[in-house]
């Protein structure tokens, strides 16, 4: 008989309500692997930990802090020595048979150290959850909001429905080799959310690792319950999380100029959401919204970044 792939599946929560429970079912529920899950939790306030009395046979490592995606990612993946590793929020819920599909795709191609599955939203509908390496010129037409207008502009995102090599995955889900993860280190702690899944993909690339995405594997996300507990702190977080990525992977010159177009682009997006203000479903997010951008615009993003290393705002 032949041996079943063993995975370690780290699924990194802060306050996900009822959703953390259905990613451990669909967890729980793959066929034809050998899984280890352990849910590292940020320190959270609500009753989504309630789930794990239905699932004794999951790990719980509690950290105590808010500690960010990467870093719990990291914590997790340190506790076991498993060959496959599959991070995930716990708002994604995977067919039964999405692993096995993705531990296969990963067995077949040796060269491979990391992949995404298709993701679907609430509704089927397949999301961009994959795409090129960022270039300058699309994130400067980011900055003017272009992307809400013109497709080509999303971050170079790709809905794909055919295995593809590709530039980066989302850290939604994905599955990655132990290998590779340990030869650059794993995930970036300096992020402590955002961006960290497409430097992660970037750093295996320039490791010589390639980066797919494996439609035949689906998984559904339902959408970032944790995030839109905190809209307005996930916002600023993003925004420190894309001034030290566009350092790191576009250099100091490219961070500075899009630094500088920073209060147009809150100017423009306070001006649109403040129109959408008025409109009684948009109105609480547009209030998170707000203060998000008001805060980005008057205090910078620079002493968000948890670990220190961007001390000073750009």
């Amino acid at each position: 008989m032949a041996r079943l792939p063993e995975i370690l599946a780290v699924v990194v929560n802060w306050n996900a309500g009822d959703l953390l429970e259905k990613c451990l079912e669909a967890l729980l529920a793959q066929k034809e692997v050998d899984l280890e899950v352990v849910v590292v939790d940020n320190a959270s306030s609500d009753h989504s930990l309630r789930a794990l009395d239905r699932f004794p046979q999951v790990r719980l490592i509690q950290t105590g802090e808010n500690l960010g995606f990467g870093r719990g990612v990291n914590r997790g993946v340190a506790t076991s020595k498993r060959p496959y590793v599959v991070a995930l929020n716990p708002d994604v819920a995977l067919q039964k048979d999405a692993l096995a599909l993705m531990a296969e795709a990963l067995a077949c191609e040796p060269s491979m150290g990391l992949m995404g599955p298709q993701l679907k939203d609430a509704e089927g509908q397949i999301q961009a959850s994959c795409g090129m390496p960022p270039r300058l010129v699309d994130e400067i037409c980011r900055k003017f909001l272009l992307h809400l207008i013109f497709p080509l502009f999303k971050f170079r995102r790709k809905r794909l429905r055919e295995r593809t090599e590709v530039g980066w995955v989302t850290g939604a889900c994905f599955m990655a080799r132990r290998e590779a993860l340990e030869a650059v280190g794993g995930m970036d702690e300096a992020i402590f959310m955002y961006y960290e899944d497409v430097d992660l993909c970037l750093r295996l690339r320039s490791a010589g690792w390639r980066v797919f995405y494996v439609p035949e594997a689906v998984g559904f996300h339902l959408g970032g319950g944790s995030s839109h507990r905190a809209l307005s702190q996930m916002l600023v977080a993003s925004e420190a999380s894309y001034i030290y990525f566009a350092e790191k992977h576009l250099g100091r010159a490219a961070a500075r100029i899009l630094a500088a177009l920073r209060p147009l682009e809150m100017g423009m997006r306070t001006l649109l959401w403040g129109t959408l203000f008025v409109v009684p479903r948009y109105r609480t997010e547009a209030r998170f919204r707000l203060q998000a951008y008001w805060r980005i615009l008057t205090c910078g993003v620079g002493k968000f970044v948890p670990s220190g290393k961007l001390k000073e705002d750009l």
